[in-house]
């Protein structure tokens, strides 16, 4: 176990203050609030919500139009929402008063008007809705919040035509989204770190773990938040790249009866149904349920490359009392695609870049028939409860699980100029699961007349793994030329019979932990324009033992005889359990010099990996020393980042400009063959531009920028100064699209965007480039209350690129979709 005292001293500090703090805070004065809801042609907008934004006070609007509540002294934005849409937001003050009754507040809509598509046109900046509780794990609103990140609604989903979870995620700044290093999940990179094939993750899902593994879909997604930079405090180490995290918020039911069917076709046998359904389950809407299903038929650009899907996701909500609320959803997911991994030995080519190797851009290496079916499932069940006025509760368990059997993905590595081996690795039976259970009180409490958030909270994670597989990892399948005319197709029974051994036993790279974590954080008014984060996590880490097999090496000599490499045989080994404990902090500090409209900001972030035992040198300064087991500290991610960010205009311009430097310790570093030392360093650092504004009404624009320079700084001699693989300097992203709304052709819109990626390196080792890419889009729509209409063109250009694994991406694509609304 390794514990900083100093840290720790420092944590028992402020428990101590907020164990004691909120007794200070019970006599803090209340407002009655109220007021009343009513559309333009003067009907009650019964079931809409009323919250305070940055506060955990809300308030539903009855039948007659009316809501009241209790709050304290201070002054807010209020927010009205309707069938989860901001309508209406406005400034109160309460300070001073008793009690506060609101003039009528009204919709600028009709009653019957208020289908989706018109609740979304009346918000202001719609794509800029950053109201969220899960990135600080407590209300508090973006300009308070010490920290980068960026929020992508299903409504922007839905105006850029996305079909994947990559075209949804493409307008974020500084990420680049792909499907994973082997092709086989959701592969997200984020200021210079990426969660391909590190066997971490950086994915949750409502807040809590899942893995990458288990890919995305978008068809029961509300909203998609990126939280830059190493999060480790808050979300736990099992689940963060040290860049930051991806918060998949899946569709959660509301008041009003509302459906959406929308059907997509187009381009490479391109054909996906969705339908969206809410409704309340009982009269007094106390019981609520949304339902959400799909299917896609895709059969891809190149000669090869089919993909089925289905999905199917249900969301149950139950009001047990005033105070309690009682949630269940649970989704399934199923695809069957060919799996290709990343281009390998790139280093044996004599060409510069992908487009001088000219290899051909509609074959794929693989085949249909070798495709690899996978079923991910999500089961959560959720309780919230208003303790008192100023606390709650919310208890919530997840289990996420996925796995095939006989999964094959086909592995290209370079021969030389003209030729490439077509290998492929199996996994017969992979299963993982993820079972998390988390309890968070938050809550707001005074001492003399400062206000404070507070969150506390507990958790604990099972993860389990079962992995048997072909041995060795990567058979050969056959040698093509780069140029012949055709390739001979695979075949599932060719490769069944020309594969290597299956692993059988109990213990074969079987996987198993479990992390028991305590957290706290606290945010400080120190005065109405400054506002202080203090946080920490108290996480303990067990790995039990288990086998691993490693797969050895076949001999490899060049074209002269001579051997290059030797063969080694392939071996089982135990590697022992290990226990870690360990302390994450994180402090954030903001300053509004214009109130409520523009706050600078600067963070301390934290974020670590648990590192099993292995060998290591008795004395790390002298190579001859003794070899022993070490137990290793675990791997450590400090970031400093200071920034600027904007609500202008009436919120017309929302903006987040950041400076990032990202410095990782306690890197494991091989000094001889499998002995360590902990001693490594890597440093990331740049700048991220977040850009979202509403220029005039009907006119939306979204422009992102990032900038990354990174390098190992002490390493093995191979890596040593150099830049990580995969990852470029350059991403810049834009959109920008315009509806008519009050004119005769009302619903009538265009859109066009383009997105940038800069060149990058296959290998650290060599100076073989994925060229950079421009790709333009655009799109076309007619919306209306009922139905909508829309067309797409991505890749207008025609251009050939390739994602940065190597892997040629979409040309020119055409989609049509039709939505109908109810």
């Amino acid at each position: 176990m390794f514990y900083n005292l100093s840290k720790i001293q420092d944590l028992l500090a402020v428990v101590a203050l907020l164990i004691f703090g909120p007794l200070y805070g019970l006599a803090q004065n209340r407002i009655a609030l109220s007021g009343e809801v009513y559309t333009a042609d003067g009907r009650p907008l019964a079931y809409a919500n009323v919250k305070l934004t940055g506060t955990p006070y809300t308030a539903r609007v009855d039948e007659q139009g009316k809501f009241a509540m209790q709050i304290p002294e201070g002054t807010y934005v209020l927010f009205v929402s309707y069938a989860n849409y901001t309508v209406v937001e406005q400034t109160i003050q309460t300070k001073g008063q008793s009690s506060l009754v609101l003039p009528r507040i009204v919709v600028p809509s009709k009653a019957n008007e208020l289908r989706e598509v018109v609740v979304s046109d009346i918000q202001k900046n719609k794509f800029a809705r950053k109201e969220t509780d899960d990135i600080a794990r407590m209300p508090l609103a973006n300009l308070q919040n010490a920290q980068a990140y960026s929020v992508i609604s299903k409504d922007f989903m839905q105006e850029i035509a996305a079909t994947d979870y990559n075209s949804a995620l493409s307008h974020v700044p500084g990420v680049i989204v792909t499907t994973g290093v082997n092709d086989n999940g959701n592969g997200i990179s984020l200021r210079g770190f990426s969660n391909s094939g590190t066997g971490n993750t950086n994915m949750v899902r409502n807040g809590l773990p899942i893995n990458s593994r288990a890919i995305s879909e978008i068809f029961n997604l509300e909203k998609v938040e990126v939280i830059k930079g190493p999060s480790a405090t808050l979300f736990g180490a099992e689940v963060t790249s040290y860049g930051g995290i991806i918060n998949n918020v899946t569709k959660r039911p509301y008041e009003s009866f509302r459906g959406e069917v929308n059907y997509t076709t187009g381009s490479f046998g391109m054909n996906r149904l969705t339908a969206d359904i809410n409704t309340p389950l009982n009269s007094d809407r106390t019981a609520l349920g949304r339902f959400n299903v799909m299917g896609m038929l895709n059969n891809g650009f190149q000669n090869e490359g089919k993909v089925t899907a289905m999905g199917f996701a249900t969301s149950l909500a139950f009001k047990a009392g005033e105070k309690t609320i009682v949630r269940f959803d649970a989704d399934v997911y199923n695809t069957t695609k060919p799996l290709v991994a990343y281009l390998r030995n790139t280093d044996k080519l004599s060409f510069a870049n992908l487009k001088e190797y000219g290899m051909p851009y509609d074959r794929s290496l693989t085949s249909n028939d070798i495709a690899t079916n996978r079923t991910n499932v999500n089961i959560s069940a959720e309780i919230e409860h208003q303790l008192s006025d100023n606390w709650s509760s919310r208890t919530s368990y997840l289990f996420n699980n996925s796995g095939d059997k006989g999964s094959v993905f086909m592995v290209p590595m370079v021969v030389d100029d003209t030729r490439i081996e077509r290998r492929y690795r199996i996994f017969d039976d992979y299963n993982l699961n993820f079972s998390v259970i988390q309890q968070n009180f938050n809550g707001n409490y005074t001492i003399g007349e400062v206000k404070n958030k507070v969150l506390l909270g507990v958790d604990a994670t099972l993860y389990t793994e079962k992995n048997l597989f072909m041995v060795p990892y990567f058979a050969i399948y056959d040698t093509v030329g780069v140029h012949d005319k055709a390739w001979k197709p695979l075949t599932r029974s060719e490769v069944e019979n020309s594969r290597g051994k299956r692993s059988y036993g109990d213990g074969v790279d079987n996987a198993k932990y479990n992390v028991v974590s305590a957290y706290f954080s606290n945010v400080t008014n120190i005065s109405d324009r400054l506002f202080l984060m203090l946080s920490g996590r108290v996480n303990r880490f067990h790995q039990g033992k288990r086998m691993s097999y490693s797969p050895g090496q076949p001999q490899i000599v060049d074209e002269q005889g001579n051997i290059e490499q030797k063969q080694t045989d392939a071996s089982y080994s135990e590697l022992e359990g290990y226990n870690q404990v360990n302390f994450s902090p994180k402090i954030g500090l903001v300053y509004q010099p214009i109130k409520d409209q523009v706050s600078i900001f600067a963070n301390y972030m934290n974020g670590f990996t648990n590192v099993a035992a292995s060998d290591g040198l008795s004395n790390p300064n002298d190579l001859d020393s003794e070899v022993i087991k070490k137990n290793w500290r675990p791997e450590e991610a400090n970031q400093l980042e200071i920034g600027t960010k904007v609500e202008l205009f009436d919120r017309l311009l929302n903006a987040t400009v950041s400076y990032y430097d990202i410095r990782v310790k306690n890197r494991l570093r091989e000094v001889i063959d499998y002995v360590y030392v902990q001693d490594g360093t890597f440093n990331s650092k740049g700048v991220e531009i977040d850009l979202i504004a509403n220029p005039a009404r009907g006119w939306n624009m979204i422009l992102g920028y990032g900038y990354n320079d990174n390098k190992y700084v002490k390493s093995e001699d191979y890596s040593q100064g150099l830049r990580e693989a995969h990852s470029p300097k350059h991403i810049a992203n834009f959109w920008t699209s315009y509806k008519f709304l009050g004119s005769a052709v009302k619903g009538l819109g265009f859109g066009a965007g383009m997105n940038y990626v800069g060149a990058a390196l296959m290998d650290y080792e060599d100076d073989f480039e994925i060229p950079a890419y421009t790709v333009v889009n655009a799109t076309a729509f007619y919306d209306q209350p009922k139905y909508r209409v829309g067309l797409k063109f991505n890749n207008i250009g025609n251009v050939k690129y390739w994602d940065i694994f190597a892997r040629p991406q979409r040309p020119f694509e055409f989609l049509a979709n039709i939505s109908f609304k109810f």
